[in-house]
């Protein structure tokens, strides 16, 4: 791929020109539909270049977002990142770990300096993290409005989600949550085992100290907790 502005070639396949420092539309060039809505003055930039511009595409239903026309990074709406993914790359049923491990070793969007950003809608600071596991994208979020994402970054999504990353991501999620919850069983029944202990020695010796009283209370009170 040749630069726009410059022809010449883009010698790491990023969103950047090397020679003439202007950015290319990695992310949404050759869009089926990607209709350019107007400024919003009511977003701006994280990196200082100004107001955002308001994008509708359709594939197939349509979604909204916001770019900077000058850096070309992308603001989404909280759920519209998950949903664009799903709509472009469609059903993915197997992963394909050695593209998967291309992505990360080698990725198509070139990662800035580390640095926290304001929140394009209310200024606040974004948490920075890593998208679902394996994608080698760091987003931006804000807790309230949405995800922030550098030039190429989109690219790198589509593309790891379509070798099967996403896919990767849900079961990965799902064995957690079944070691959470076995954890979770195996501290339940440590503690009804201790509670049960306590009980059997109270039995043996009505006089109890002021500690143990106490603590057998604090016992029952979470193991009515665990037992909800």
């Amino acid at each position: 791929m040749n630069c726009p502005c410059c022809s010449a070639p883009l010698q790491d396949g990023g969103p950047r020109c090397a020679y003439c420092g202007s950015y290319v539309d990695v992310d949404l060039e050759g869009w089926a539909k990607a209709e350019v809505s107007g400024p919003r003055t009511d977003l701006h930039c994280p990196d200082g270049h100004g107001p955002l511009e308001a994008i509708q595409l359709s594939h197939p239903s349509a979604i909204s977002l916001d770019r900077c026309p000058t850096c070309l990074g992308l603001f989404l709406e909280h759920g519209s990142l998950q949903q664009l993914l799903r709509q472009a790359v469609g059903p993915v049923w197997e992963v394909d770990t050695p593209l998967l491990n291309s992505l990360v070793e080698s990725p198509r969007s070139q990662p800035g300096a580390l640095r926290y950003r304001a929140c394009p809608a209310c200024g606040d600071m974004m948490n920075r993290s890593l998208f679902g596991k394996r994608s080698g994208v760091i987003v931006d979020r804000c807790r309230s409005h949405g995800t922030w994402l550098d030039p190429g970054e989109l690219r790198q999504l589509l593309a790891w989600t379509q070798a099967g990353g996403a896919l990767r991501h849900e079961e990965q999620s799902e064995q957690e949550r079944l070691r959470q919850e076995l954890r979770q069983e195996r501290e339940a029944q440590e503690l009804r085992r201790k509670l049960e202990g306590l009980v059997a020695l109270e039995a043996r010796s009505p006089q109890r100290s002021l500690l143990e009283t106490d603590l057998l209370m604090l016992l029952g009170r979470a193991l009515r907790q665990l037992w909800r």
